[in-house]
């Protein structure tokens, strides 16, 4: 396509691609982003013609974490599974309490995913889920668990992007 159009090939960071995008849109000269696509969970800002990188995860990205829950909880990846969970999540009526990892302006998902997958997978045929997990106590429905699962994640990634927004002075 560049020798048919004649215009030079430019290496593009995908990450940056995204967040110039949003800068060009919003008109945000310097920015504090969660950014999360993909397999990657960062929260950056934007300063003095440079990006920094003030948190990200340890361990799986957010978007793994949703996607292999949605498919032990045998959630449809139609149209996708953070959506599912979502329109499940506001059928929810009681939050599990669950790991939450937070570690400096890091967050972990592996541990809430651990949790909850031992929940799932060792309810059997008839048993109310969270009948496999100690920690579950009682019985939780699928619908409770993806309230649960999101309003955790959400928490999480709130409090690292304040925190980063209070470093850098950003309202």
């Amino acid at each position: 396509i560049s020798l048919l159009w004649d215009k030079p090939i430019l290496g593009v960071n995908h990450c940056i691609g995204h967040i110039e995008m949003g800068r060009l849109v919003t008109g945000a000269q310097d920015p504090v982003v969660l950014y999360v696509s993909g397999g990657n969970t960062q929260v950056i800002s934007y300063s003095n013609h440079r990006y920094r990188i003030f948190g990200e995860t340890i361990d799986i990205a957010v978007g793994n974490c949703l996607d292999r829950f949605a498919r032990v909880a045998g959630l449809s990846n139609d149209p996708s599974p953070g959506y599912n969970i979502e329109q499940s999540a506001k059928l929810g009526k009681k939050f599990l309490e669950m790991p939450y990892v937070v570690k400096g302006m890091d967050v972990s998902f592996s541990g809430i995913l651990s949790f909850m997958e031992g929940g799932i997978a060792g309810a059997g045929a008839g048993a109310g889920v969270g009948d496999g997990n100690k920690a579950m106590e009682e019985e939780y429905t699928k619908e409770d668990l993806c309230f649960s699962l999101q309003e955790t994640i959400f928490a999480m990634l709130v409090e690292v992007t304040e925190r980063a927004m209070a470093h850098c002075e950003v309202k």
